[in-house]
């Protein structure tokens, strides 16, 4: 069965000690950030859609995708009405607007610092995101 709060947590952690390596492991801190992210969003999708309506975290795909769109379209508007503003919000910040999956096969040399510290930013912000929801605060 598949946990996506634990998951967000375990790769947001992981994605945060390569970061803090000397040399950073920006490859790899890089894949964990997006990781991390695309979890706790499937957790929100999870935890939080509307009633009647169904949401399958695996046709949303990956950060980048289709995966904001579909969260969007599923989840309630929460108790303090603003879960949708919230995720639009996360979305145009352009976090993750250079990240895909598929950088799991690019060479170290193509990962930048202040880029990987861009994805960090919004892994922390789509786990607070996650954690609100998850707890009743949105």
């Amino acid at each position: 069965m598949e946990d996506f709060q634990d998951a967000a947590k375990r790769h947001l952690d992981d994605a945060e000690l390569l970061l803090a390596q000397s040399p950073p492991r920006l490859a790899n801190a890089s894949h964990l950030f997006g990781i991390s992210a695309e979890c706790s969003l499937k957790a929100i999708g999870t935890n939080s859609k509307k009633p009647g309506v169904s949401f399958n975290p695996f046709d949303g795909g990956h950060i980048g995708s289709r995966l904001f769109a579909e969260l969007s379209n599923v989840t309630k508007m929460g108790a303090s009405g603003n879960l949708v503003l919230k995720l639009d919000t996360l979305e145009s910040a352009n976090y993750f607007s250079s990240w895909s999956v598929n950088q799991r096969y690019a060479p170290q040399t193509a990962f930048v610092h202040a880029t990987v510290l861009q994805q960090q930013a919004g892994a922390k912000s789509a786990f607070l995101l996650m954690t609100n929801c998850l707890l009743g605060l949105m």
